[in-house]
């Protein structure tokens, strides 16, 4: 998150992290350019900030659609018991402090003197609600595999304890902003059902509320003047959602946009020439990979999945596509996910033992024709219409297997359509796009390959099942021994690797670009894993 990751998977939520983000105001001719957006106008003031989403939202409540664009609106307004730093580690939030008192218990001392948007106080007991609202059996939360371990949740004056079934060393991560975000219990109770819709709007304790929701069209926040972490620098964000990327790039050289996030590598030097403009680019510890359904026809074929991971050329693709703004992946974590669990050394060895399945189309037609359709077979690719160059990566995939026999059709489809088909697991090929918002390596790692988080809803997107591997990641969980679970981990991701459910294409690079009128100097890997904006500077 999402820096960007935004856009992108997640845990059970498919796309987590927040940062795939545009700007825009007002334009002539925006109508002209395919957007159902009415754009703020310019103001010409330093006060209200100017931004423009490349995709719209259903909803404010990123636990019930946790995509990359609600973070972005949602942590603006509301906060975790811990934040992330800007190096992954964890920092205090509306925790001022926290321990673990053994293996299997948390305790955080919740920050006094802070208050939410509408002014009541926050509590130990407003924590306590926001938890069960994911932890409570039954719950319907997009956050709900996070607390599936979680045996008791209790508030005593200002601390919250809680407490775990099993050991977790990952747990530590659960109440920061990707699976967490506070509010009060009389706001859930009085809201219900509505929270996140534009009627019940969201609450929290963040430096912004929402004023205004209009699906597909903009969010409205105002300052919150009360804000525990002081004044944030802007009375006013308007945030509309329009996907044309030229259409951004029109506002940006109109002066009408302030911040333009995930900027299409291909139009980099055409951000950069503008006058005033400056781009920042950063890894953003994003994935973007194939996932094939293993439990679906012609998917559960080894051969099947082998052709196709082999008909896609991941070379061409960071060079051509991304303009060589990102890495291959040569597994599921990026390897400075690393940090504290296994050392650089230890990482390279570790990522040189995982089988690879490089760019070779007689090798894929060769494994087409063990399969049980070796005349091959049609199925349809779609991708989010915020990640376009997911699409174009896509069709150079489809332009490759078409020589072995097989016909994928690329659909371009609504960010959140795109994010409820991934939760029913009903499509045979999928493409996914995850942005870390941790410091731990085992964020996707378990999201992606332990059998427990498969079928509707979970984030296993294929499907994936095998005992042995899952094993390893349920021990690694377990363990408190960072050298012992990072081999756990490292050993999953080989072993899986040899099934090939996913076909890892590339390990993202985020560009925003800033307008004249804008500034930060603490851009980097999760620059929106947090309240971004109060870190923005006006510039005049």
């Amino acid at each position: 998150m999402a820096g960007l990751p935004d856009v992108a998977l997640t845990r059970r939520s498919l796309l987590r992290s927040l940062a795939v983000v545009g700007g825009l105001a007002a334009v002539p001719g925006l109508a002209a350019c395919g957007t159902s957006a009415s754009p703020a106008p310019a103001s010409g003031k330093a006060e209200v900030l100017r931004v423009a989403l490349p995709s719209s939202i259903g909803s404010l409540d990123a636990s019930k659609e946790a995509g990359i664009m609600n973070y972005v609106v949602a942590l603006l307004c509301q906060e975790a018991l811990v934040g992330v730093g800007q190096d992954g580690s964890l920092t205090p939030a509306l925790a001022e402090s926290w321990e673990r008192k053994d293996p299997k218990t948390y305790v955080y001392k919740v920050r006094s003197g802070v208050t939410f948007a509408d002014g009541t106080p926050l509590t130990a007991d407003d924590v306590v609600a926001s938890l069960d609202l994911h932890a409570k059996k039954g719950s319907t939360s997009a956050y709900a595999y996070a607390y599936a371990n979680v045996d008791t949740i209790k508030a005593d004056g200002s601390t919250v304890t809680i407490t775990l079934k099993e050991p977790d060393a990952s747990f530590a991560w659960t109440p920061s902003p990707g699976t967490l975000q506070i509010t009060s219990r009389k706001f859930v109770e009085t809201t219900g059902e509505n929270i996140g819709t534009p009627a019940g709007k969201i609450l929290g304790t963040g430096p912004y509320r929402v004023t205004e929701f209009a699906p597909d069209s903009h969010v409205t926040l105002e300052r919150n003047d009360t804000w525990w972490g002081g004044k944030a620098p802007y009375r006013q964000i308007r945030l509309d959602f329009v996907p044309e990327e030229s259409t951004r790039l029109l506002a940006m050289r109109g002066g009408s946009v302030d911040v333009a996030l995930n900027v299409p590598a291909e139009q980099i030097d055409q951000w950069k020439a503008i006058t005033g403009v400056e781009v920042r680019t950063a890894s953003d510890r994003s994935l973007v990979t194939l996932a094939f359904n293993t439990a679906k026809k012609p998917w559960n074929d080894l051969h099947v999945r082998k052709a196709v991971a082999h008909a896609v050329d991941r070379e061409g693709i960071v060079r051509s596509v991304l303009r060589g703004h990102g890495q291959v992946a040569l597994t599921v974590p990026d390897p400075a996910q690393w940090g504290g669990v296994l050392d650089e050394a230890q990482v390279k060895d570790l990522y040189g033992r995982i089988p690879q399945y490089g760019f070779d189309l007689a090798k894929a037609k060769e494994e087409l024709s063990f399969s049980s359709v070796p005349n091959g077979f049609s199925d349809v690719l779609t991708y989010p219409s915020s990640g376009p160059q997911l699409g174009r990566a896509a069709l150079t995939l489809a332009e490759n297997l078409r020589t072995i026999g097989i016909t994928l059709e690329v659909k371009e489809i609504p960010l959140e359509q795109w994010i409820a088909e991934l939760g029913k697991h009903d499509s045979g090929v999928y493409l996914g796009w995850y942005f870390a918002t941790t410091g731990d390596p085992s964020e996707y790692v378990q999201q992606l390959l332990n059998g427990a988080y498969a079928g509707e809803n979970g984030s296993n997107i294929a499907e994936y099942a095998n005992a042995e591997v899952t094993g390893l990641l349920d021990d690694a969980k377990k363990s408190t021994d960072d050298a012992a679970r990072g081999k756990l981990l490292g050993d999953a991701l080989v072993r899986a690797a040899a099934d090939v459910p996913y076909q890892p294409l590339w390990w993202g690079e985020a560009a925003t670009a800033f307008g004249p009128k804008v500034g930060t100097t603490e851009f980097g890997p999760y620059f929106f894993v947090a309240p971004w904006a109060t870190k923005l500077t006006p510039r005049s």
